[in-house]
């Protein structure tokens, strides 16, 4: 019996939750990640129970000179959640969820799903910006930037995060607030983590739901520059509750759309009116009519939670996948034009591009730098090219493609974005960097040194060292 082996068994008598090795038969199962082109072998995983295994999990590494990964939802393109040759701190068995109706508040487990999240907080009729696929992890969504379709009522998931409980390197638990370790919440809103394994995280919530006015409106690709330059205008004055976003996507074979179209591009908006369902939100998305007729308009009321669940069949984990996006301060007719131009030629059948109105009047806007260290509040728009595809041959393809709209875009708009969105390991550290500014990356470094001073938590799409 090895060495490594005997330490192992050592390390599993030593905490309540499970070490798995690759001699365990349900190993390729726990190491595999959303993005199917991550194909990495830990030493070990470790299912961590709570804060004590973790700071045994990560004592064990330190010890045998290990790198460690830590993993939630497993969502990160890159892979972040896997290391080769390291262990593997998940997280996924940290599932309670409390939510405090009263003060409009939800403390949950670091492994704790969308989809498990908004059920449990829908129960109570209230909701924060979440993923936009429920399979997400809320950890790794909130602190690489928390993106969702509630961004333009109420700004990012990472914008609501108002306590965390974090196990650092040196196996202590820090419990950090608005008014205690005050530096490591703020630098958690969105700066991409890397300080500790973080076990609980407490949000501040908004009424919402249970039901509301939302869903989907389709047109043909023929019309799409038409529809996307009056999206364009009606988005300058549309109040904040109309939250939408653009896609240029494949066609399903789905019923509601004519069989003409299926396996074509078209072009969608997806809608949802986050107040009350009423002569309001009826009036609010009724303003989508200035697009001109669609092909199909799904848009009832449906449960808030199923609503943020409606893509998760067009992500399936295990798909290859490579990201890029950015922000655009001005939509031009050039710029929509050649957005256009890709989603009319997209390379497999789950790949999209969307584009996502910000603006001035949004609660995206009104978040500064003293509440998140993420940027480009004062950004108009931003788009999100999201090429997701099976075979492996066609990796290259893919990625060139992506590379290709993101190149072309950059005329348009700043290739700038967040810690999530960053997918290629040659520019993640540049392109990163950009998501902050001089100050706000001096602040986040400045918390690193406090509390991983030694970098043992390295993976990450920002070197903060």
């Amino acid at each position: 019996m090895s060495t490594t082996t005997v330490a192992l068994q050592a390390l599993a008598g030593a905490i309540t939750g499970r070490v798995i090795t690759a001699d365990a038969p349900d190993y390729d199962e726990q190491r595999a990640q959303y993005n199917g082109m991550i194909d990495r072998y830990p030493v070990a995983i470790v299912r961590i129970a709570g804060e004590a295994d973790a700071a045994t999990a990560i004592a064990f590494a330190r010890d045998a000179g290990l790198p460690i990964a830590i993993r939630a939802g497993g969502h990160s393109s890159p892979g972040h959640g896997v290391v080769d040759d390291g262990l593997v701190i998940d997280v996924r068995d940290l599932t309670e969820i409390v939510v405090d109706p009263a003060a409009r508040t939800v403390r949950c487990g670091a492994g704790v799903d969308w989809g498990a999240f908004d059920r449990a907080t829908q129960e109570h009729g209230l909701a924060v910006t979440g993923g936009r696929i429920s399979t997400t992890g809320v950890t790794g969504l909130t602190i690489g930037s928390g993106s969702g379709w509630l961004e333009r009522v109420h700004g990012l998931t990472s914008d609501h995060l108002i306590g965390l409980r974090l196990v650092t390197a040196d196996g202590e638990t820090v419990v950090a607030t608005e008014d205690d370790h005050a530096e490591l919440l703020w630098a958690s809103r969105g700066g991409g983590g890397n300080f500790g394994v973080i076990t609980e995280l407490t949000f501040r919530l908004h009424p919402l739901g249970p039901q509301v006015l939302g869903g989907a409106r389709f047109y043909p690709m023929e019309r799409a520059v038409e529809v996307a330059k009056a999206y364009r205008d009606l988005n300058a004055t549309a109040p904040a509750e109309l939250c939408t976003g653009l896609t240029f996507q494949v066609a399903p074979p789905a019923p509601f759309l004519p069989t003409a179209v299926h396996g074509r591009s078209v072009a969608a908006v997806f809608v949802l009116w986050a107040g009350p369902i009423g002569p309001e939100a009826e009036a609010g998305v009724a303003l989508l009519d200035a697009l001109g007729e669609p092909l199909a308009d799904i848009v009832a009321p449906i449960g808030y939670a199923e609503l943020q669940g409606m893509t998760d069949a067009s992500y399936p984990y295990g798909n290859r996948d490579y990201f890029k996006g950015g922000f655009i301060d001005e939509l031009s007719d050039g710029a929509i034009e050649a957005l256009v131009g890709f989603g009319a030629d997209l390379k497999a059948p789950r790949s999209n591009l969307i584009l996502l109105p910000m603006g001035e009047h949004t609660a995206y806007a009104r978040v500064g730098e003293d509440v998140s260290p993420l940027g480009y509040r004062d950004a108009q728009w931003s788009f999100q090219v999201l090429s997701l595809w099976e075979d492996a041959a066609e990796d290259d393809l893919h990625r060139d493609w992506t590379r290709l709209v993101a190149e072309t875009m950059s005329s348009y708009s700043s290739m700038v974005a967040f810690p999530n969105f960053i997918a290629g390991q040659e520019d993640e550290l540049s392109a990163a960097e950009k998501a902050f500014s001089p100050g706000a990356l001096a602040r986040l470094r400045a918390v690193k040194r406090a509390y991983d001073p030694g970098n043992v938590f390295a993976r990450n799409v920002v070197s903060l060292v």
